[in-house]
């Protein structure tokens, strides 16, 4: 009872502290300041370690360099794995806060091959068919109608394997919404077919970012200073 009596106490100090040292804006030049929170998200108290975690957060989206750098630091040298848990999480909040919404056209599609006549060869080739055009996107805005046909992307071919549908909603998903993209779009058919290079600003995807890409931009900022660490420990070691 005693010893549980003890813990309670403990734990109300820890937060009575923790509470009164940071309630005010943290100043995250000084490093120590960055270094004491980090140490806050192993704290015994739940309370404790979400408002800690909640307010590195609120420093990430005002200096977001500083918070990344100073989180990775310590993430690699710690080894308590809440607060390895913790700066993961949080670091990778930060990242995806700053990432723009994936690119959108605003078109139902289906996979539709060609057979196209450049001066007098046939060739076949991947395109795409649009089904129909949502109203006040990008597609609208560009002109684009059902049962044109998207046979380039960028200027690019669509490739011979797979879906060329599934790669054109890849494609407009790696941009972000206000890229151009330009459309090489076939209307019409046979005699009456026009071909046409279409600019397109994309529009923002209606379900806002997806958390794939969010794990992929952290992912890749993540190995890239892990590189960089590793190659500043060779340059240690060779350095006499």
């Amino acid at each position: 009872m005693l010893l549980s009596l003890r813990v309670i106490i403990s734990g109300l100090l820890s937060l009575i502290c923790w509470t009164s040292g940071f309630s005010q804006d943290v100043d995250i030049s000084k490093s120590d300041n960055l270094i004491n929170l980090f140490k806050s998200l192993g704290d015994e108290s739940y309370e404790v370690r979400q408002k800690t975690q909640n307010l590195i957060l609120d420093q990430g989206k005002k200096n977001k360099d500083l918070v990344l750098e100073e989180s990775f630091n310590f993430y690699i040298k710690t080894e308590d794995p809440e607060v390895k848990y913790r700066l993961r999480s949080s670091m990778l909040e930060i990242i995806g806060g700053n990432l723009k919404p994936e690119g959108f056209i605003g078109i139902r599609m289906v996979d539709a091959p060609m057979r196209i006549n450049n001066d007098g060869d046939v060739e076949n080739i991947r395109a795409v068919r649009i089904l129909s055009v949502v109203p006040n996107t990008a597609a609208s805005k560009a002109g684009l109608r059902p049962g044109d046909q998207i046979t380039r992307l960028d200027g690019e071919k669509f490739p011979n394997q797979g879906l060329a549908y599934v790669e054109l909603s890849k494609y407009i998903r790696s941009k972000t919404s206000g890229e151009n993209v330009k459309l090489s779009v076939s209307r019409g058919f046979g005699v009456n077919m026009k071909k046409m290079e279409i600019d397109i600003k994309l529009g923002e995807r209606p379900e806002g970012l997806g958390s794939d890409r969010k794990v992929e931009a952290f992912n890749e900022w993540f190995q890239q200073n892990l590189k960089k660490t590793e190659t500043s420990s060779d340059d240690d070691i060779k350095t006499p």
